[in-house]
């Protein structure tokens, strides 16, 4: 029989002793939105700003 943690946040089947990094990983894509997505004054609407240099984001393998 298999012995494991399950992450109370996210589900994730862990070894004993093993931290979950979901709460990282939700900070760090909260942020990147933050960083690219900008608010329209006029109508509320949320639009991509592409012209941010990369942020090192995109880079983390999922």
């Amino acid at each position: 029989m298999a012995y494991y943690n399950t992450c109370p946040n996210c589900g994730a089947n862990l070894d004993p002793g093993e931290p979950c990094d979901c709460d990282t990983e939700r900070k760090h894509r909260e942020e990147f939105y933050k960083s690219v997505t900008r608010k329209k004054s006029r109508n509320g609407q949320l639009s991509f700003s592409f012209s941010k240099e990369v942020t090192g984001y995109e880079k983390t393998a999922y």
